[in-house]
């Protein structure tokens, strides 16, 4: 719930028009949401496609941040053979976007890519670039995993000057107590993070 301050101080989202926010949706492939984005991957997909239909009624830009699955893992990426084992897999069955996140997709909505190993989104060749051109201030993550996609992007775009807000009921890991502590005593120190319902 924003309060008069909030909408005063430019530190915190509710400063910034829905023009100048974006919705991310960080690594939604299927194979993540059925099994590497743990237990909680199903809820979190489901809150982020609710997320998506409201930002969407806003006027919030939506992203969808995804891994390049037809491309390698670059040369000096650490693990790159179990990440391209994962490519693989992918290729024939959950590289895709879940359906249910796709709906009504148009210009409303727009997809970056990366290269594999990069985990940040900002690493998605001309998604810093676009984000500049919309004036973009103010950015909203969801994702899977908390531990790689959300975090990796989450801290960079803090340094590169964004106001960050995390909908912990939109992000999931495998690693439970992991996707807690980085949310309550790690990423809380950069960044706004609230559910859904309080954002």
């Amino acid at each position: 719930m924003q309060t008069p301050s909030d909408i005063a101080d430019q530190s915190t989202s509710g400063y910034y028009r829905p023009s100048k926010t974006a919705l991310l949706l960080l690594d939604f492939h299927s194979l993540f949401v059925a099994k590497a984005g743990g237990p909680g991957a199903p809820a979190a997909m489901d809150t982020a496609v609710k997320l998506r239909i409201w930002a969407k009624s806003q006027g919030i830009m939506v992203i969808h941040a995804l891994l390049q699955i037809d491309k390698q893992p670059y040369p000096t990426c650490k693990g790159a053979d179990r990440l391209s084992a994962v490519l693989n897999a992918m290729k024939s069955s959950g590289g895709e976007e879940p359906q249910e996140l796709l709906h009504n997709y148009d210009d409303g909505d727009i997809t970056f890519t990366r290269t594999p190993g990069h985990v940040s989104a900002l690493k998605s060749p001309g998604l810093q670039d676009y984000l500049r051109q919309k004036d973009i201030k103010s950015l909203i993550l969801t994702g899977l995993s908390t531990s790689g996609c959300v975090m990796r992007t989450a801290i960079p775009a803090t340094d590169d000057e964004y106001v960050v807000t995390i909908i912990s009921d939109a992000c999931a890991d495998a690693d439970k107590d992991l996707h807690d502590v980085l949310l309550q005593k790690v990423l809380a120190s950069r960044a706004y993070v609230t559910t859904a319902a309080e954002f």
